[in-house]
């Protein structure tokens, strides 16, 4: 739900049927960098329940209403409620959204609607670095061990250059 206005919702799901709708929330957690590297993803799950709680209640009149909060990869979240609920489509609702979600979403075979549309897409090299910052790349222990030897290098020629800089001035050299 988040920062869809529930009249909005409301009507983009009572619009895909007369039959009794049966909808599934799933609302992925929202963890920083620091929390999910600290593994505190406790408070963003409860902000996921109670986004998905909101959608419910909204959604109440109009359908069969279950949902939860996901896993921070909205992708996986997606796979995960699929295994117990047998979705007709998949609505993305949000402007907030990676734009690239949509295209992650049809490895599942099933439509993928979106209700705001998406925001400009990012390049390749931002969403690859976002990929890494975020943990769930294949490439991020190999992205993480370069960048910090790579510090440490840049660390030990600066104080090289340092400690030659004091003896220099000093006339120790």
């Amino acid at each position: 739900m988040g920062d869809v206005p529930p009249p909005r919702l409301r009507g983009a799901v009572a619009a895909r049927g007369d039959s009794p709708l049966r909808v599934r929330v799933v609302a992925p957690m929202r963890v920083g960098p620091l929390d999910w590297l600290a593994s505190a993803e406790d408070a963003g799950r409860r902000r996921a329940e109670v986004r998905a709680l909101e959608a419910e209640w909204t959604l109440q009149p109009d359908a069969e209403v279950e949902g939860g909060a996901g896993d921070a990869d909205p992708v996986q979240a997606v796979e995960d409620a699929l295994r117990s609920f047998d979705a007709d489509e998949i609505l993305i609702a949000g402007k907030h959204v990676d734009p690239d979600l949509d295209d992650a979403l049809f490895r599942f075979g099933i439509p993928v609607l979106r209700l705001d549309p998406p925001r400009a897409r990012r390049s390749r090299l931002y969403r690859g670095a976002r990929s890494v910052a975020r943990g769930r790349g294949n490439a991020t222990p190999f992205v993480l061990f370069v960048t910090v030897n790579l510090a440490l290098l840049l660390c030990a020629v600066v104080l090289s250059l340092v400690a030659v800089a004091i003896l220099w001035l000093t006339g120790s050299l």
